[in-house]
């Protein structure tokens, strides 16, 4: 956001090209991490239009694409189709909290819609329901819906997903360190981690997110994850994306501040934040993302 409280599409370009030059696997584009709820409509048309132009087929984009009804999801699904993202990612309704029956409704209809690879997104705690391993078990037989992103603090339903999809489902979940998902995850043979930290540190979730084909991947993935758990637990330590604004800012990316009504950082934890991030050495002057973010 600039100072005016309008988005910067130039700093988002910029956001773009980091992930582009550090090997990410892929953006996503207006999930939570994006205040896409804060979002106007034609803010959220400009911001796919503009990713999907920096991008320009050197980087895979997935949208987030959810509304509250069935008519605008369909509607921005096509929009992000169009544009040329590789997915759509959609979260169920908030609020209204729907009966199981409901999101496999609601679900199914827009992948009846648009043709093309779509991705549920269960995020009980933001929306009020879960989506339960059942009503995705069903979802996975639908050709256009390829994969599930939990992010809730419910292990066993992952373990539930797998066992009813029989490992034949892609599972991906959020970086969340009070959920534990990355471990149950990754050893059911789930594709990896949809996350806020790697928005700063894509190379290093890039190895955190990495499936698992041998003992080694194992042991990488612990060292990593247990190296940057603290990190990991300062950009949940507020609302997503307050922390990780404060902390892209302190290399340069000059990302503004959270679009009202949430607030800049606690100064408590900007001390935690900036003294994780000192140890780490993300605050070096050589860090690959001081490097990136001061380029001209």
């Amino acid at each position: 956001m600039t100072p005016e409280d309008e988005v910067d599409y130039d700093v988002l370009r910029r956001l773009v090209g980091f992930h582009i030059e550090n090997h990410s696997a892929g953006v996503l584009l207006l999930g939570s991490t994006g205040e896409a709820i804060m979002l106007t409509a034609d803010e959220r048309r400009k911001i796919i239009d503009t990713v999907l132009d920096e991008a320009n087929g050197k980087t895979p984009v997935m949208v987030g694409v959810a509304a509250v009804t069935t008519r605008q999801t369909i509607e921005n699904a096509r929009h992000a189709k169009e544009a040329g993202a590789a997915a759509g990612l959609i979260v169920q309704p908030p609020y209204i909290k729907p009966t199981q029956n409901a999101l496999y409704g609601y679900f199914k209809d827009v992948a009846d819609a648009v043709d093309m690879p779509l991705v549920i997104y269960n995020n009980p705690e933001r929306c009020g329901v879960n989506v339960e391993p059942e009503t995705i078990a069903r979802l996975a037989r639908h050709p256009n819906i390829v994969a599930v992103k939990e992010a809730g603090p419910n292990p066993y339903g992952v373990m539930r997903t797998v066992e009813l999809t029989r490992g034949e489902f892609n599972v991906l979940c959020c970086d969340c360190p009070f959920y534990a998902l990355i471990h149950v995850v990754m050893s059911s043979g789930g594709k990896g981690t949809s996350n806020v930290t790697g928005s700063i540190c894509p190379r290093e979730m890039a190895v955190i997110s990495k499936p698992w084909t041998c003992y080694r991947d194992t042991e990488t993935m612990r060292e990593h994850l247990y190296r940057f758990l603290p990190l990991i637990r300062m950009m949940y330590s507020e609302s997503n994306p307050v922390p990780l604004k404060w902390a892209l800012n302190q290399v340069g990316a000059n990302v503004g501040r959270p679009r009202k009504p949430l607030q800049e950082l606690s100064e408590a934890n900007q001390r935690a934040m900036r003294l994780t991030m000192q140890r780490l050495g993300i605050l070096d002057e050589d860090s690959y993302q001081r490097r990136f973010f001061s380029k001209r």
